[in-house]
């Protein structure tokens, strides 16, 4: 388990220092390439993204986004797009932190080591909000100029996001099931694995191209 924690931890820590500005480019290589495209919001975009930013969302409404849109406003809502994304990989590489220090902690709390409870639910919680903060953005971030289409590796950073989200979820509610001894720790232990080897390989895929 152990061994296993550190390879994910290399791998994340590799992809994260080497490639935090390249990742932010990569996700929004294609919005910089069609300023001048007619439809200056993309087609599809998340719900949040339709709410906040929409043609209607509550930014323009509030006046906190340009209430028409002009390749004037759109950009300015791309560098917007590309300070939320710088902000997002800080607050993963938090989250990201905070999780290897529970594979550290959790293990000797599980083998009797009570003293340290209090030090594993603090990093929980900060883990936590990192995590969230991090997803929060993500979320909310400007749309991109355009779609892409087809199978690429933001898709599949997408799809792993969906996992190591359920994952974080599931790793919460079945933790404080087994300090109640309601479940097993394994099962417990087995979500926070599968949570951070998600997590681990979103943001490694982020890094190649396909």
């Amino acid at each position: 388990m152990a061994k296993f924690s550190l390879l994910l931890s290399c791998m994340l820590f590799a992809a994260l220092a080497y490639g935090q500005e390249l990742s932010v480019d990569d996700l929004l290589n294609e919005v910089e390439t069609e300023q001048g495209s007619e439809n200056l919001l993309p087609e599809r975009m998340l719900f949040t993204q339709r709410i906040f930013w929409g043609e209607k969302g509550l930014y323009r409404k509030v006046g906190l986004a340009s209430k028409t849109i002009t390749p004037e406003s759109r950009a300015k809502e791309l560098r917007t797009r590309r300070t939320y994304f710088k902000l997002h990989q800080a607050l993963g590489f938090l989250a990201a932190g905070g999780m290897l220090a529970q594979a550290i902690i959790g293990p000797k709390l599980y083998n009797g080591d009570f003293q340290i409870r209090e030090l594993h639910e603090s990093v929980a919680l900060g883990t936590n909000i990192a995590y969230g903060s991090a997803a929060l953005l993500a979320f909310t971030a400007p749309p991109a100029q355009i779609n892409r289409k087809g199978f690429s590796n933001i898709q599949l950073h997408k799809w792993l996001s969906a996992v190591h989200l359920s994952g974080m979820v599931a790793t919460n509610v079945l933790g404080h099931m087994a300090s109640e001894g309601k479940v097993s720790k394994n099962v417990h232990r087995a979500a926070a694995v599968t949570t951070f080897t998600a997590y681990t390989a979103a943001i490694v895929t982020i890094k190649f191209e396909f």
